[in-house]
């Protein structure tokens, strides 16, 4: 007989469909902005701000969703979560005045952190000590792969009829997705069913977990920000969002403005989602092959070129060069918050640790929408937002590479082993 599959994998494939249909699935924002401020005679900061809000409202929550999850099923949270989430979404199709964007957009917050990169990290985690990068990047790959068959689909939906059957379509068929997903493959521990953690010493994918019985080593919470690893971090995890989430909101209306048309459109966002889905699996296996270092200077190299090639938009070829570097700098939406989260501070406090760090990612992606859409509406255009952009890009590469190094000075300080 064969060598049984390691149930973590089904845990993978899992968060795989969770992320295109939970996360994916809004990720195509972008294409609804001209149709909606067009048909609602409203600005696009406007209209873009509704993401602010869902991120704004969730931001506290995440420190409560990283202790329910400690106490409670991972699964029941997200079964509930995610169903909430998704009706919310499908909300959208029937507003007709921009307040009632608002308010919707605060009961999705309520609920979208319940199956949001943070819980999935947290998942992972537990079912994974080696090979997590590659887990993580496969898993959160899904994101990007929602949005990238999404994109075109929701595009002909929005032609064919209106932008309100594209809400109604993206939100019936996440629950679709997410339903069977959750109730049939998430188990929330290795223990539960017997094993132990991939990775983990004496493993052998089938025998009694003694994880409970092992002293799980680094720093808590108050320890760890009170280092200036952490800050840097911090700064590092700002700028990776705004760098994404910025134009991940405003590249369809951008280059509408330059007159592509919508349909070449929807294929330059599809291929950014492609590259995003594959660029986590590769981004995942570059941190487990070549390190932290390494990873970390990928990305930010990724947020100075995605701007630059905005810039020279006017060439034919440059949205398209755009777009992939895009689609990679897009990454450090989620892998290096939890890469970094463990590799710094180990697995002592990572669930407390990583609740506020994505809060930080999460903030910066709030931000970074509404920001450019009012500097489209007071300067006409976006080219200030990409120069903003191209520095931030510096910021992040820098400061991510100054806080891998600080790290053998707390971990002495603090008499802890770290993870190479």
């Amino acid at each position: 007989m064969g060598k049984r599959i390691f149930y973590g994998w089904y845990i993978v494939v899992a968060c795989v469909l969770i992320a295109v249909a939970g996360i994916g699935f809004q990720n195509t924002a972008s294409i609804f902005v001209r149709p909606v401020t067009e048909d609602l005679g409203i600005y696009r900061s406007e209209f873009t701000f509704f993401r602010t809000i869902i991120v704004l409202v969730s931001i506290p929550l995440m420190p409560i969703y990283g202790k329910l999850v400690q106490k409670y099923s991972i699964k029941k949270i997200m079964l509930a979560g995610t169903l909430l989430s998704s009706l919310a979404f499908m909300s959208y199709s029937f507003v007709t005045a921009l307040w009632q964007f608002y308010l919707l957009a605060i009961f999705q917050g309520l609920f979208i952190g319940a199956a949001n990169f943070m819980v999935m990290g947290i998942l992972i985690s537990r079912w994974f000590e080696e090979k997590r990068g590659f887990a993580l990047g496969v898993a959160f790959a899904g994101s990007g792969l929602g949005a990238a068959i999404m994109v075109p689909l929701v595009s002909q939906v929005i032609e064919a009829f209106d932008w309100r059957w594209g809400f109604r379509f993206s939100g019936l068929l996440a629950i679709a997705i997410l339903l069977p997903a959750i109730l049939i493959l998430v188990k929330d521990r290795p223990e539960d069913i017997g094993l132990l953690a991939y990775g983990s010493k004496n493993d052998n994918n089938g025998g009694v977990s003694d994880a409970k019985s092992r002293p799980e080593e680094g720093l808590i919470r108050k320890d760890a920000i009170r280092t200036p690893a952490f800050w840097l971090l911090v700064v590092a995890l700002f700028g990776l969002s705004i760098s994404a989430g910025g134009p991940n909101a405003h590249t369809a209306p951008y280059l509408g403005d330059l007159g592509y048309y919508v349909g070449i459109i929807s294929i330059m966002v599809s291929v950014s989602m492609v590259l995003l889905t594959v660029g986590k699996i590769i981004m995942g296996h570059v941190f487990d092959r070549f390190g932290t270092v390494v990873g970390g200077i990928a990305l930010g190299v990724f947020c100075i070129l995605s701007p630059i090639f905005a810039l020279l938009s006017a060439n034919p070829v440059a949205p398209w060069l755009h777009a992939i570097f895009l689609g990679l700098a897009s990454t450090g939406f989620s892998i290096p918050v939890n890469i970094y989260a463990m590799k710094l501070f180990g697995r002592k406090d990572f669930p407390a640790i990583l609740s506020v760090l994505s809060i930080v990612t999460a903030m910066g992606g709030a931000f970074a929408p509404p920001a450019m859409g009012l500097m489209f509406d007071v300067f006409g255009h976006y080219t200030y937002a990409w120069f903003g952009l191209v520095v931030t890009g510096v910021v992040v590469t820098v400061c991510l590479t100054a806080a891998y190094m600080l790290r053998p000075y707390f971990s002495e300080k603090h008499k802890w082993r770290i993870e190479n």
